[in-house]
Order: structure tokens, then C-alpha cells, then sequence
């Protein structure tokens, strides 16, 4: 894709396998000064998403199913939640309005910047909105909002 291409993995400037034991390294760091540091709920909201993003949503959703824009959602508003049990350590109802304001966000950010980049995702064969229905875009209608 083009913009991803001048990434250092993909440009062969580190192997696979030098990227795949940094990530794992800085995930296993992260989670144990969070764990030690913050506090254990944090470190375990983080370990989630850092989970749900690596194993599920990048090497599988992409490719199976527009499904992977609710994932990726997920993992996006999985921070304010974190933020939240940082500060209090507990999750409590403000923290849920938090998260579901990003997660409902998510969709518009995302679905906005796939179409422009739904070439690039077609020919990688992700299942993105944009190319699974590129007429999304002609189907929403604005009439219901008063003009400003």
C-alpha cells in the first residue's frame, strides 16, 4: 500500500523477526511497568488491547470482513478506560461514556479515510466499507440536518 510502503519492515530494513521480538519485548515492558507503576486494572486493559489489536483486527479482520472496523473501534476506545483506571483505579460509568464516545467516532474517522485510500486497500484485499460498497458514500443523504 502506498502508505505503508516506505515503513522499515516492509522495506526489509529489519526482519520479521527482529520487528516481532521488539513488539513483544516493549508489549511484555509496557504491561509490567503499567502492572507496577499504575496499577493492575490498567496494565490488563492494555495488554487487551495490545492483544485484540496484534492477534485479531491486523492479521486476520482486515481480510475477512468489514466486521474489522467494529474491532478496531474497540481497540481505539479502549485508551480513554485506561486513562480513566490510571487515575481512579476503577472503571466507572464516566469512563464507559468516554470509551463509547471514541468508539462511536471511530467509525466516521475511519470510514472516512479508507474511501480516499480504498484502491490500496482493495488490492491488499482488506474488506474495508469502501470497497466492499463504494457506493456508501452517494446512499447517505444530509437532507434531515437543517442548512447552516
Amino acid at each position: 500500500m502506498a502508505r505503508t510502503r516506505n515503513r522499515v519492515l516492509v522495506r526489509g530494513m529489519i526482519s520479521p523477526l527482529h520487528a516481532s521480538l521488539f513488539g513483544l519485548t516493549a508489549g511484555i515492558t509496557g504491561t509490567t511497568i503499567l502492572y507496577h507503576l499504575v496499577n493492575p486494572l490498567t496494565a490488563a486493559l492494555g495488554a487487551t488491547n495490545l492483544l485484540l489489536y496484534t492477534l485479531v483486527y491486523t492479521p486476520n479482520m482486515k481480510r475477512i470482513s468489514i466486521i474489522n472496523t467494529w474491532v478496531e473501534s474497540i481497540v481505539g476506545s479502549i485508551p480513554p478506560l485506561m486513562g480513566w483506571a490510571a487515575c481512579t483505579g476503577s472503571l466507572e460509568p464516566g469512563a464507559f461514556v468516554l470509551a463509547g464516545v471514541l468508539y462511536a467516532w471511530q467509525f466516521a474517522h475511519f470510514n472516512a479515510l479508507s474511501w480516499g485510500l480504498r484502491g490500496d486497500y482493495s488490492r491488499a484485499g482488506y474488506r474495508m466499507m469502501a470497497v466492499t460498497d463504494p457506493e456508501i458514500p452517494n446512499k447517505i443523504s444530509f437532507s434531515h440536518f437543517p442548512q447552516l
